[in-house]
């Protein structure tokens, strides 16, 4: 869809005029010199005669003339600034002025598409697919100078800077949308807002492999959680989060040169058998599955020549990619490269090639490389990139996965947690510890052990024998969660007496310790035997609620062990981040115990992920421990502490999928499904999509189109509820009837364009009406002011449609044919 004016950050990152103030000075001199030694072909000013309307000016002045010179550069109307200098409260001071900036600090920019380099950097990188955003100057020019040597090319490189005005969500949108660009790398020091930057990652890559790089994240969180944390958010924006400068670059080489993979599987081959032996070797050492070829497959390729085994191996079902390790060979190699190198062009899954020997070997990757194939020098290089492909892939899927706020089979029982948090309130107290806690979470249907009070021994001891042996016995202390009291639970007590030997004990350890604290005791029958599991739920400063699982019974305040994510989570997500977890292995089948029911300990993940975005007063939850058996999972102990009453919750940085938009259009005898697309929507949409007349094609589309490409199909389905919303209308019989699209033209902007369409058949229900409503009472509810779109002259129907709804109707200059629709909707609206 085209927008009616190209936004601010449009402009800017595609310019086509330019003005530099502070051209005089050290900074602008070098600017300047890059600039005129590019290509640009647009007009460019100086401050001397700046450009009116300029699309992009660069602001190379010193630090106390930066006021002076945006003011003039907004004079004459520029769309925005890029700001080099350490300005500070650059942000406040563009509002002030009225015009939109990037920086302070920027490195500048630099777009191979239109010969534009105004950055510091006077280094000229070659053209080529790969975006960079930025904020570290510094690591910049270190990736330019691996980037010439290794012949790596770049679409645009952007400096953030200090992130104060048009930031990383603005750029992101623009970068995905070039053409040119095949994989986008950032380098993150600070986000100003984390929600709409993962909101325009997750946009980004949908469309192209994203690789970020955070410099200091475990400097910042020393106990590992806060790094896990961001890269659990990443993963759900489909982001591969690298962890060091080598693991950043060679990320992006691979994702760039190679296919994406068909599945986890390598197969290997090689001239030699012992470097193919090394390869594999190494692949086993990092959990790489090696492919394992049928016996007729084997058979049918054992004469085959290097290039064609090659071939064969990549139409084979059970590879899911290639690694081809060369040795130098005194017998001349021309015609197997040449082979190698039109093979590689086929291969439809990834295909890395590692050139052992390179100085005597040299030719294989000069020329591989130069073909734009994936090269290494070493077999364990090859399998580190093969690594990143996997990881991509995975995440790839995670981002996918879009679930619901509410995602039970089971309704739990709200009103019950709530009153429990209500009693601890008016009792004047922020945590809820073990009978209390547990009781917020089997509310939630999590399978619990039941617990009752008592005030002596002898009351302990006789409440075990109505529970049943063996028994536990734990000091209750409202204030106080038990694991902080060392002897303060017993645990597998055989019969009463022992219950009450083990309730004395604790009252003599009490007295022991000179605590002043009542003997109440919480007896419990002892858990069955399982894999001790904990889940814990806690605030991340940036990212909000994260919830982690790993194993139980430790130290409490270690959480190290634990793998994350972002609630909200679904079923598949919430198998992967078991699978992640250290606890995996403890859950499988071993010692002669039979497995742990995953998909129990999945379901509680699910069902704690739900309890936390409904129950905002949750600050921390710890269920530890859990036991997990194959006959399900039980709760045994757990705390949760609650939020300074009336206090905010951070908002989730994962939005769930919005059941609440979900409604029902009952038309004669017709009945519609009116609801926000989902990813798994794909293949009814293609469907509805080829069962249009080539006229409804064409009006939509503004073009005859013969099919739906399944990308596009995917970037249709797979939306970010924070920036667009799509709802369909479905039949039944599960059929998309009609979908209709509302879409940002910028992100966290007041204006956004529709597009409709819906099928004949189901036109004289209403549909249409419906549809349309829906997406205007969405924009409503996300402060959107302004919805247009565009219409063909000829579309009459459509025409008289939107009029009806309100909208007016008039042409636009220098399109003819095509008419703009815009419906004013604030709150006077």
């Amino acid at each position: 869809m085209v927008l009616f004016e190209r936004s601010a950050a449009v402009r800017m990152l595609q310019p086509q005029s330019l003005s530099v103030s502070g051209s005089a000075t050290a900074l602008g001199r070098v600017v300047m010199a890059n600039i005129q030694g590019g290509q640009f072909g647009g007009q460019i000013g100086t401050e001397t005669t700046l450009c009116r309307n300029a699309d992009l000016a660069i602001v190379a002045d010193a630090p106390a003339d930066v006021p002076r010179a945006l003011s003039a550069h907004a004079q004459q109307n520029a769309a925005g600034a890029i700001v080099l200098s350490a300005v500070p409260e650059l942000g406040a001071l563009a509002r002030s002025i009225g015009i939109r900036v990037i920086g302070p600090h920027s490195f500048g920019i630099y777009l191979a598409g239109i010969g534009l380099n105004a950055s510091i950097f006077s280094v000229k990188p070659a053209a080529g697919g790969i975006a960079l955003v930025a904020q570290s100057a510094s690591l910049v020019r270190s990736i330019l100078d691996w980037a010439v040597p290794n012949q790596i090319g770049f679409s645009q490189i952007i400096g953030i800077g200090g992130n104060a005005d048009i930031g990383f969500g603005a750029v992101l949108d623009q970068v995905s949308r070039d053409p040119a660009t095949k994989a986008i790398l950032i380098e993150i020091d600070r986000l100003r807002d984390p929600k709409q930057f993962l909101s325009a990652c997750r946009a980004a890559a949908r469309l192209r492999p994203v690789i970020a790089l955070v410099p200091g994240a475990r400097l910042m969180d020393q106990g590992g959680a806060s790094r896990a944390g961001i890269e659990a958010a990443f993963a759900r924006a489909g982001v591969l989060l690298t962890e060091t400068f080598g693991e950043f670059l060679a990320a992006a080489e691979t994702l760039v040169r190679v296919r994406p993979a068909r599945s986890d599987s390598l197969a290997i081959l090689s001239n030699s058998a012992a470097a193919g032996r090394l390869a594999a070797d190494y692949a086993l050492k990092n959990s790489i599955h090696l492919s394992r070829l049928s016996p007729i497959f084997a058979g049918r390729t054992a004469s085959l020549k290097l290039a064609e085994l090659t071939a064969e191996l990549g139409s084979a079902p059970e590879v899911g990619g290639i690694l081809l390790v060369h040795t130098p060979s005194e017998d001349g190699e021309e015609a197997t490269i040449d082979a190698l190198i039109a093979t590689a062009k086929t291969i439809k899954i990834p295909l890395l090639f590692a050139a052992l020997g390179a100085s005597s070997g040299a030719e294989l990757p000069r020329r591989l490389t130069d073909a734009g194939l994936a090269c290494f020098e070493t077999p364990e290089a090859a399998i580190d990139g093969f690594r990143h492909v996997i990881r991509h892939r995975a995440i790839a899927a995670s981002a996918r996965e879009l679930p619901a706020s509410k995602v039970l089979q089971t309704a739990p029982d709200q009103p019950a947690a709530q009153a429990a948090i209500q009693t601890a309130r008016a009792a004047g107290r922020d945590a809820l510890v073990q009978d209390e806690a547990l009781a917020v979470i089997a509310a939630y249907t999590v399978p619990v052990i039941a617990g009752r009070h008592a005030a002596s021994p002898e009351e302990a001891a006789a409440v075990a024998a109505t529970l049943g042996f063996p028994a536990v016995v734990k000091l209750s202390q409202p204030g106080m969660p038990t694991h902080l009291h060392p002897g303060s639970v017993a645990l597998d007590l055989p019969d009463a007496q022992a219950v009450r030997d083990a309730a004395r004990a604790i009252i003599v350890r009490l007295e022991r310790d000179q605590l002043s604290l009542s003997p109440r005791f919480l007896v419990q029958r002892q858990a069955p035997r399982g894999t001790q599991l904990r889940i814990r739920v806690a605030d991340d400063r940036v990212l909000g609620p994260v919830i982690g699982i790993g194993a139980g019974g430790g130290d409490p305040e270690d959480i190290s062990g634990l793998a994350f994510d972002l609630p909200p989570l679904n079923l598949p997500l919430a198998q992967a981040l078991i699978a992640r977890s250290q606890a995996a292995p403890m859950l499988a089948a071993h010692r002669g115990a039979m497995a742990a029911d995953l998909d129990a300990v999945a379901a509680t993940l699910v069902k704690i992920s739900q309890l936390i975005i409904e129950t905002p007063d949750i600050l921390l939850l710890d269920l530890d421990p859990i036991f997990a058996s194959a006959a399900g999972v039980i709760a045994a102990s757990a705390r949760i502490l609650l939020r300074p009453a009336g206090s905010p919750r951070p908002r989730l940085i994962i939005s769930p999928y919005p059941v609440e938009l979900i409604s029902v259009l009952q038309a004669q005898r017709e009945k519609f499904t009116i609801r926000p697309v989902r990813p798994e929507d794909a293949a009814a949409h293609a469907a509805f999509l080829g069962r249009l007349s080539p006229e409804d094609l064409r009006y939509r589309f503004f073009s005859a189109i013969r099919k739906i490409q399944p990308q596009e199909i995917a970037r249709m389905t797979d939306v970010d509820y924070e920036r667009e919303i799509a709802f369909i209308a479905v039949r039944e019989n599960n059929a998309t009837a009609g979908v209709a699209r509302l879409v940002r033209n910028e992100l966290g902007g007041a204006s956004a364009e529709f597009a409709i369409v819906v099928d004949a058949a189901a036109r004289r229900y209403g549909v249409a009406a419906r549809l349309m409503r829906a997406i205007i009472d969405w924009g409503k509810s996300q402060r959107i002011t302004l919805i247009e779109g565009r219409v063909l002259a000829d579309n009459a129907p459509m025409l008289a449609f939107i009029r009806r709804l309100g909208f007016t109707v008039t042409t636009i200059a220098d399109e003819p044919g095509i008419m703009g629709a815009r419906l004013h909707c604030g709150p006077e609206n």
